[in-house]
C-alpha cells in the first residue's frame, strides 16, 4: 500500500511539472502573439495607406488622360 501510495505521489509529481512546463509555453506563445498582433495591425494600417496612394494615382491619371 505504501508503495502505491509513492507511484501515485510521483504521478502527481511529473504530472505538476507537465502542467508547469505547459504553461510556460503557453505564456510563451501569449508574448509572441501580442507581437504578432501589433505586426499584423501595422500591416493593415500600411495596406490603407497604399490602397488610399493607389485611388490618388488613379485619380491623378484620371486627370491626365482627361485632358
Amino acid at each position: 500500500m505504501a508503495q502505491a501510495t509513492l507511484k501515485n505521489q510521483q504521478t502527481i509529481i511529473t504530472n505538476e511539472r507537465t502542467i508547469i512546463t505547459n504553461q510556460r509555453t503557453i505564456l510563451r506563445n501569449q508574448q509572441r502573439l501580442t507581437l504578432l498582433l501589433g505586426n499584423q495591425s501595422r500591416i493593415i494600417r500600411n495596406q490603407q495607406a497604399i490602397l488610399k496612394n493607389q485611388k490618388r494615382i488613379l485619380s491623378n491619371q484620371g486627370r491626365i488622360l482627361s485632358k
